[in-house]
């Protein structure tokens, strides 16, 4: 929007959203000696970032060069054409193989859950280290620490302890351009509804999430109809708005990290519920995640100073038989290895039918037995709407969500197949042949040997699933210096990026903790960038 005239107030930098990206930005920027206003459209009562739902694991790259190889080949299609430029990619690599000294160097904590990346078939893999952060008591009394609730308290604290000026109930409403095309500040609308404009000498950066509660959005550029996210409901692809407005070109719209999650209206909350299969959560959940986790992990080895390697994850499940049932289609037929790769099963699910004009995977059940639903809640308590922030209420017994009709029960597999619309041949042969795998040791889909119990006798249980996760990854398409381009390919100047909006990934997700690693290191490059006036 072109400004003309006098601001109401002008800074230096303004922060638009205060998540992990702008928490980040915001205290790079001011550490620089910058002037900094974060808005935030959020109350301050009312506080919950998508920063703030995630499990807050984080990489950070041993290598660089192999870390930028891995991540060349995750953004290439059909090995020829490249999602995110390779200079962006390079800077990737190089800033977040700098988050744990930069986390630590602030007072940090964290420990090392890791030493590879998801896709182990890639080159470079084994250079994705994941982390998790390690200060903050976890709500609940459990005695866990960190996670994504403890990361963003910690980044918060670091902001308060800056004369970083945070102002909650303040929505942006568009960017503001002088007449060479510059950004020079934002237009604001306070909770009362009045308006205001704020200038902004060096730049604004845009670190205000993804559009993953705006259906218009998701209707246009996903793959898939419904898709159910979970965090934030007020991330309503405000970013992306602003930023077309005054001429941002857009990238990875189409892209997101996401998996088959629950979805439950009567909750109250309108968004996706991750579900636990296996009924193992924390760092256990994690090393049946992520497999072997390399020899210093394996023996619980500490390393010195902040940076350790923590005791539970030493802990052994691997002769542990876990029973999680199985995924099948509207139909009642399985399509997948349930132990599948958390931010891609998305792409299996989003296969349409051009003859029957429906998506067969959508919704799909999770199907499973008295074993599994006794094992412990079938939603994690350590991240998402059902952990710290209690945005949705589950019982520790799943009795709770049997009697509202969140989780179908039935005595047979008939009648299961009844109430959830699928076929009975179809179900009834779809768990003949798994339980044939689980007694032979030999399952169709390759699942490991200590995940196949068989479904044996009633009653029986299933949980309608849609695609969904913890966040879309389009936006404003960036350069290696966190600045925002327009679509005539040259940057806009005044305008920075951070976070999950414009995010470097593609259609392929680096590992468990990417998101948070881009914004810890986007976050700086934008400080850096915006401070130094780098447009």
């Amino acid at each position: 929007m072109f400004k003309t005239g006098s601001f109401d107030r002008t800074v230096e930098v303004v922060v638009v959203g205060f998540g992990n990206a702008g928490a980040v930005a915001a205290l790079t920027a001011a550490d620089h000696g910058c002037e900094v206003l974060v808005l935030e459209k959020q109350r301050a009562d009312r506080r919950r970032p998508n920063s703030r739902f995630s499990g807050g694991l984080f990489l950070c790259p041993s290598d660089v060069d192999a870390a930028t190889h891995y991540m060349n080949q995750l953004v290439r299609l059909n090995g020829e054409v490249a999602e995110t430029d390779p200079a962006v990619v390079r800077a990737w690599a190089s800033a977040t193989a700098d988050n744990v000294r930069w986390l630590t160097g602030n007072g940090g904590t964290v420990v090392q859950v890791a030493d590879h990346g998801e896709h182990e078939f890639i080159e470079g893999f084994e250079s994705i280290s994941v982390y998790k952060p390690d200060m903050g008591e976890h709500p609940g009394g459990t005695g866990a620490r960190g996670w994504g609730y403890g990361l963003y308290e910690f980044l918060q604290g670091l902001a308060r302890e800056r004369p970083i000026d945070i102002r909650y109930g303040a929505s942006a409403q568009w960017l503001l351009e002088d007449a060479a095309g510059r950004v020079t500040g934002v237009r604001v609308r306070d909770p009362s509804g009045r308006t205001t404009d704020v200038g902004a000498s060096r730049g604004v950066v845009l670190a205000c999430g993804g559009f993953e509660f705006d259906p218009s959005m998701k209707l246009t550029y996903l793959k898939a109809f419904p898709t159910h996210f979970y965090g934030n409901p007020e991330n309503t692809g405000d970013g992306v708005r602003m930023a077309m407005e005054v001429g941002a070109d857009l990238w990875h719209m189409n892209a997101c990290a996401a998996r088959l999650v629950g979805h439950f209206p009567d909750s109250g909350y309108p968004g996706g519920v991750p579900l636990d299969l296996w009924g193992i959560e924390g760092m256990s959940g994690i090393k049946i995640l992520y497999g072997d986790f390399g020899a210093g992990a394996a023996t619980g080895r500490r390393a010195a100073g902040p940076l350790r390697v923590a005791d539970d994850v030493a802990v052994d499940v691997a002769d542990e038989r876990l029973s999680g049932g199985i995924f099948v289609d509207r139909y009642g037929r399985r399509f997948t290895n349930e132990l599948y790769r958390t931010h891609t099963l998305y792409y299996e699910v989003t296969g349409f039918d051009s003859h029957r004009l429906l998506y067969p995977r959508i919704p799909s059940w999770w199907v499973f037995d008295e074993a599994r639903l006794a094992r412990g809640r079938l939603v994690p308590d350590f991240y998402g709407p059902g952990g710290p922030l209690g945005e949705i209420r589950w019982s520790d017994d799943n009795r709770a969500e049997v009697e509202r009709g969140w989780i179908r029960r039935a005595g047979t597999l008939d009648d299961l197949a009844d109430q959830c619309g699928m076929d009975r041949e179809a179900l009834r042969g779809t768990v003949d042949r798994f339980n044939a795998g689980c007694r032979d040791g030999d399952d169709e889909f390759g699942r490991l040997p200590r995940t196949l119990v068989p479904l044996t006798g009633g009653p029986f249980y299933a949980v309608r699933m849609w695609p969904g996760g913890p966040n879309t990854q389009g936006g404003a398409r960036r350069d290696a210096d966190a600045r925002v381009m327009r679509v005539t390919g040259e940057p806009i100047p005044g305008l920075y990026s951070a976070g999950e909006f414009g995010s470097v990934y593609g259609m392929l997700y680096p590992a468990g903790g990417g998101n948070i690693a881009e914004c810890i290191a986007f976050g700086r490059i934008a400080g850096d960038s915006v401070a130094a006036r780098r447009h």
